[in-house]
């Protein structure tokens, strides 16, 4: 969903419209291509270059698996098919190709936002295989890491001058403010955390 929280972010809502609005949402129902494209169209602008903030958004192109990446045109289309969960539902036709999650090709954008002129790439990495390696002592730079991590998300840690690791509460699953906050705070923590860190990279604290 990181297309979709960026987009909001990137039209101009502040974190605190973000997070009302989240807690208002039942959001089982943007896993249908419907229930998203209704949202988008109730929250967002039409195109990417009606947003005030550049924007980019990472999808998987089909049959190829290869992330391509979307700044341009209908945002709608582009969210939608960053959010198509291929194990869950469809995938997304825009322009005559077909396309599905940005996760399924590109898991953690790093790459994809250091190629485009990024000076500091700071990533939020909620990739649950990631999470279980490294609850279980094997962190990216061990001696088995090629055998768990993959190979695009080995070049994204190594592309990323700072990595935020939110823990991702069971409770979060549960539709509605409750759940949703349990989310926010969980990234909060992780966030707070990970700032002790940004003197070490040369990063704004503030």
């Amino acid at each position: 969903m990181g297309s979709l929280v960026g987009a909001l972010y990137a039209s101009g809502k502040s974190t605190e419209e973000i997070e009302s609005l989240a807690g208002r949402i039942f959001w089982p129902k943007l896993l249908g291509s419907h229930g998203l494209d209704d949202f988008c169209r109730d929250h967002l602008p039409r195109s990417f270059a009606e947003l005030p903030i550049p924007l980019s958004v990472v999808v998987t192109a089909l049959p190829s698996r290869q992330p391509l990446v979307f700044d341009s045109g209908n945002l709608a289309a582009a969210i939608t098919a960053s959010c198509a969960m291929p194990w869950l539902f469809r995938r997304v036709k825009i322009g005559g190709r077909m396309y599905t999650d940005g996760g399924w090709g590109c898991v953690l954008p790093a790459v994809v936002c250091r190629a485009r002129g990024c000076r500091k790439v700071v990533s939020s990495d909620v990739w649950w295989r990631a999470s279980v390696a490294r609850k279980s002592g094997i962190s990216t730079g061990s001696r088995f890491a090629e055998q768990i991590y993959s190979r695009h998300y080995m070049e994204a840690v190594r592309n990323s001058d700072l990595v935020i690791h939110p823990r991702i509460p069971a409770r979060g699953i549960v539709p509605g403010l409750f759940g949703m906050r349990s989310l926010i705070r969980s990234g909060e923590t992780a966030a707070e955390k990970a700032m002790a860190r940004c003197q070490e990279v040369s990063l704004p604290c503030d």
